[in-house]
């Protein structure tokens, strides 16, 4: 059994910290029985701002934010660790890994993502392998895994299943955006509902959400000059304004719910790649209606133009003039280079996205993008992963 003192892993969003960090940590628990856990939520601009409440439910000996992490390293390291990234910015990794004397790797879904201060970098599939060489990253400390979220969504349909739904809403985990987009879900829903009598309509509710943020979502301000709707709890389930049952789905269960729905509406994000390989067709929304009232993470310097005084108008038109400029939003269709999920972004309509959702909800559509969805066949990658890291850390 490999001698290792404690292993020190860090994450940053929603997404990693559901699918990436519960696989990794399990298997690192089973065959690193004695050593120590540590866990840091370094948030950014893409996390939810209450990771630590679901954070706090997995079997790590210290949980910390950006506070503890600087503070964490001040202190040398004990004879033998790792650091090891799930999620975030790498520099973030080899910072610590140098600072305590521990070599430092992390896990990646993307092919833009590499820091030379790295052991290894683990990705999911060859492609993010091939497109990371050819930005110049070094190819001997590249290594294929295979996909995390694989775990997750195979260790989900063990459990039980919810009740079924056609059609599962994704309205965000991130408290700010949630707030605007389930009562514009929910009005997609009630339209689809009078085109489809019968159709089943289900909130795929995440634990990051405080019950007040849910609360606040529930009345709809702000969005019902877009079609949105408000709603209230009924019988474990929320009544739309419109007379529409919607049913909830813990987040738990939600690859069981995917399994058995034909139709979901989503945001760009790692949950894309979930609904991918899953198979379930998709519309994915970037809605800038009100982009310069509602904070839509960004990666580089426009993002923190929404602190700056007048610069929220500047941001939201440098927005959606990018916006319209990138082919795919989401992750599967930047893996297929093509749009095998509808994208509706801008200032679009109710209407377009009940149109859309139609026509992926006819029989010939679904076996299409089912077909097509095929092709992103990541084995599962949390024991491959942790395997490579323990033979890579037992090498001197």
């Amino acid at each position: 059994m490999l001698g290792m003192n404690e292993l020190l892993l860090l994450t940053n969003g929603p997404g990693e910290l559901s699918t990436w960090v519960p696989p990794v940590l399990d298997r690192l628990r089973q065959r690193l029985p004695q050593s120590r856990f540590e866990l840091y939520l370094l948030q950014d601009q893409f996390s939810a701002g209450t990771e630590v409440l679901k954070a706090r439910e997995l079997p790590v000996d210290r949980l910390g934010g950006r506070k503890e992490f600087l503070a964490r390293l001040l202190h040398k390291g004990e004879q033998r660790g790792a650091v090891l990234m799930l999620g975030g910015a790498l520099r973030d990794a080899v910072l610590m890994g140098r600072r305590l004397g521990y070599p430092a790797f992390a896990y990646s879904i993307s092919g833009r993502d590499w820091h030379p201060g790295l052991r290894t970098l683990f990705v999911d599939e060859e492609i993010s392998r091939d497109q990371l060489i050819a930005r110049g990253a070094d190819p001997r400390r590249i290594e294929v895994v295979g996909s995390l979220i694989r775990d997750s969504l195979e260790a989900s349909l063990r459990g039980p299943s919810p009740p079924p739904a056609d059609i599962l809403l994704f309205p965000s985990s991130r408290p700010y955006l949630f707030r605007y987009l389930l009562g514009f879900m929910l009005g997609a829903c009630e339209r689809l509902a009078q085109k489809r009598p019968g159709l089943r309509c289900a909130w795929v509710r995440s634990r990051l959400l405080p019950d007040e943020v849910v609360a606040s979502a529930l009345e709809a301000q702000g969005v019902k000059e877009l079609g949105g709707v408000a709603s209230y709890w009924e019988q474990g389930g929320l009544r739309t304004e419109g007379g529409l049952w919607i049913g909830v789905v813990d987040e738990r269960q939600r690859y069981a719910a995917m399994a058995q729905a034909r139709l979901a509406l989503t945001i760009p994000g790692t949950n894309t790649l979930e609904l991918a390989l899953a198979q379930l067709p998709t519309v994915v929304l970037m809605p800038l209606h009100k982009s310069d009232e509602v904070l839509i993470p960004l990666p580089g310097w426009i993002h923190w133009l929404w602190y700056v005084p007048g610069g929220r108008k500047l941001r939201a038109w440098l927005l959606e003039k990018g916006v319209e400029r990138i082919p795919y939003l989401a992750l599967p269709n930047q893996r297929l280079g093509a749009q095998v999920y509808p994208e509706l972004k801008g200032r679009f309509h109710l209407d377009e996205l009940v149109q859309v959702s139609l026509e992926l909800l006819e029989p010939k559509r679904q076996e299409e993008v089912r077909q097509t969805l095929k092709a992103l066949s990541s084995p599962p990658g949390a024991d491959r992963l942790v395997d490579r890291l323990l033979a890579l850390l037992e090498t001197p």
